[in-house]
């Protein structure tokens, strides 16, 4: 005779292996589900580290305006030259030097070297490569080559003295534009997309740093 199985002998034995394991169709739903959460938290993340990256650009361009008013202090008030696209010179001949290399000393680095010291030249959203090529991410404003600063002019110009007489004579003027609305260094490219704006900072001559307004 064969001895009955206790209770908790038969509730294992009524156990099923697998009973609780997640069906196909299951896991597709589940799979669906990370899927959605994915491509809605995707676009703020791109959103966060597109304005983390703005944030250091401008950083990065206050301090190169304050390092450009430190060389112009000890220079005679006057402003830095140096070429807008090192790896091509506008006279190849006499090639003047990079900007990273003319304002090393103001902000702690070699001349002649891409180094970490240098960072303050990289914008992190330099994908093009400006910052291994020209030592900068940003470029700077060459019409202000050995100018004074806070006196920037215009070339000289001249004006009829009796509107369309040239016999009347004309006066030469200069039109003199305030720091404020003058550049020194701006982003080689457009590595901040502000839509449909131009995706660019600038620092400007009186140390503000703002976005490049595109023209109407």
């Amino acid at each position: 005779m064969k001895p009955l199985l206790s209770g908790t002998t038969r509730q294992r034995s009524s156990f099923r292996p697998g009973a609780h394991a997640f069906t196909l169709i299951e896991l597709l739903v589940v799979m669906a589900i990370v899927a959605l959460l994915a491509a809605l938290l995707l676009p703020a993340l791109g959103r966060t580290k597109a304005k983390a990256f703005n944030t250091a650009c401008v950083n990065n361009l206050r301090q190169l305006a304050v390092a450009t008013r430190l060389y112009a202090d000890d220079n005679h008030e006057r402003l830095p030259s140096a070429e807008i696209l090192p790896t091509q010179p506008v006279d190849p001949l006499h090639p003047l030097p990079r900007i990273c290399d003319v304002l090393a000393a103001q902000v702690g680095r070699a001349a002649g070297t891409n180094s970490n010291a240098g960072a303050v030249f990289r914008c992190p959203a330099d994908h093009r490569g400006r910052f291994a090529a020209e030592g900068s991410s940003y470029e700077w404003n060459t019409d202000l080559n050995g100018q004074r600063m806070d006196e920037t002019r215009t070339d000289t110009a001249f004006l009829l003295v009796k509107k369309g007489d040239f016999s009347g004579g004309v006066t030469n003027f200069v039109i003199t534009m305030p720091p404020g609305t003058i550049p020194l260094l701006l982003d080689y490219d457009e590595f901040h997309p502000r839509p449909p704006k131009l995706g660019k900072n600038v620092a400007f001559m009186d140390g503000h740093v703002a976005p490049l307004e595109a023209a109407p």
